[in-house]
């Protein structure tokens, strides 16, 4: 049995997991093949490519049929976007600021989400059209720019005072990341005794739990934060192909991630566990 890689062969993330399992052959899969195979060689694929190209994202889902195991599970995330966020985290009970579809009323946005409110699309990726509007003005003018190709929602702005990044991987393991949020991959990670949260820590331990056992995802990344009266929120719950940049991450987080994503993978290969699908029995 071997373990399929779809990454790009430079990252360094990948290639330090590929050296926790010196035991286990692993190969990058080649995308330049002109044929889609419905089955192969492969108990266990690591898809970290196909969210930016949907011709690989149905490839992982014609495999992961044939009985691979795919890391993330490709048809769950085909499904994941903002409106199914707020969707799944009302019916499993998760903290969200209120949100709503942008519609040309703006008048009723403001009425419901107030001001000022977040901007965004929904299905943006790494803070792409993500704007804080102060005034109907200023929203009237971002939706009328964008509103002919992306679809757009309001949300209430949340004034935090310490955000968090959650590393969730195997659906059991937890990390909890205090994170300084700016645009363009300028955030930064800084070291934080978690054990200071009290019981919001076992709070957003078992709520991350919850949410990646519900979607499948065997990696991914929920951002919480909380505001000045200690109430807790969900700001972002899908990250399935996170950034793991080792120069951004403290060395022992780093270290961890790695660790805990090849214990994931080995465990998937010497299981007969297969992906969750909508129509499985």
């Amino acid at each position: 049995m071997s373990v399929g890689i779809l990454e790009h062969k430079s990252d360094r993330f990948i290639n330090d997991v590929i050296s926790q399992l010196s035991d286990i052959q692993i190969e990058f899969i080649s995308t330049t093949g002109e044929s889609v195979p419905m089955e192969s060689s492969y108990r266990v694929i690591v898809d970290r490519l196909s969210f930016r190209y949907p011709f690989l994202r149905e490839l992982m889902k014609g495999l992961s049929l044939g009985g691979t195991y795919v890391i993330n599970n490709p048809f769950t995330s085909s499904l994941t976007n903002k409106f199914i966020e707020i969707q799944l985290g009302s019916r499993l009970g998760l903290p969200f600021p209120r949100t709503m579809v942008s519609q040309p009323l703006l008048e009723q946005v403001t009425d419901e989400i107030g001001l000022p409110c977040i901007i965004k699309p929904f299905d943006g990726y790494a803070w792409e059209d993500v704007y804080v509007v102060n005034s109907i003005d200023e929203l009237r003018e971002r939706y009328q720019s964008l509103y002919s190709s992306r679809i757009l929602m309001a949300q209430q702005m949340i004034k935090y005072t310490d955000y968090f990044r959650v590393f969730c991987i195997n659906k059991r393991d937890i990390l909890i990341i205090k994170w300084i949020p700016k645009p363009l991959a300028m955030g930064h990670y800084l070291h934080s005794d978690t054990d200071l949260l009290g019981d919001a820590k076992n709070t957003i331990n078992t709520m991350t739990i919850q949410l990646n056992t519900s979607l499948d995802l065997d990696m991914n990344v929920v951002e919480w934060c909380v505001d000045g009266e200690g109430k807790w929120w969900i700001i972002d719950a899908f990250n399935e192909v996170p950034e793991v940049i080792p120069e951004a991450l403290p060395h022992d987080y780093y270290t961890w991630i790695v660790n805990k994503f090849a214990e994931c993978i080995s465990e998937k290969l010497s299981s007969d566990i297969r992906n969750r699908v909508p129509f499985h029995n």
